[in-house]
């Protein structure tokens, strides 16, 4: 009996101890294209907690997208990065105000190859960050945006100047 309740609260505090927090997921998120492992982790970390957080699922989905660099055979690259393109879709269909969601979707399309078609929102996510990470609170956040869009080429220097 001992034994038996020794082991559920092990595997009760393996599984806690392996929620990551959303600073957790932006720091693995900003080394996944450079590490294989990285990645993996991205988007396997979210098994033993609730992915129904729409911002988590997004980050997960644009793991499945930096996956298809580590994949090897040129299938499987296309189906893990559809994989996580649908999904990211699907997440931005159901917030289609979040910035940081929309963010992601920037992020993602603007440094996909062009023969893979994925950039038909760059002008709209770009106009719509450029908006809202002005009033943004969450500090965080808001540096991670103007730290990415300073270094893009997705901004002209005029736009670069005013964030």
């Amino acid at each position: 009996m001992r034994l038996s309740v020794l082991l559920i609260c092990l595997l009760f505090l393996s599984s806690a101890s392996s929620m990551l927090t959303l600073t957790e997921v932006r720091l693995l998120f900003k080394s996944a294209p450079f590490d294989k492992h990285v990645c993996t982790k991205l988007i396997y970390s979210f098994k033993n907690q609730s992915v129904s957080n729409p911002v988590f699922t997004a980050y997960k989905a644009s793991g499945f997208m930096m996956n298809a660099k580590h994949v090897g055979n040129p299938l499987d690259k296309l189906i893990t990065f559809s994989k996580g393109k649908n999904l990211l879709e699907q997440t931005i269909k159901k917030e289609p105000t979040s910035l940081e969601i929309r963010f992601l979707r920037l992020i993602m399309q603007a440094n996909t190859p062009s023969f893979l078609g994925y950039s038909d929102a760059i002008p709209r996510d770009k106009r719509f960050v450029l908006q809202s990470v002005k009033s943004e609170t969450d500090i965080e956040l808001k540096n991670m945006i103007v730290a990415f869009l300073q270094k893009s080429d997705i901004l002209t220097q005029s736009e670069k100047q005013k964030l």
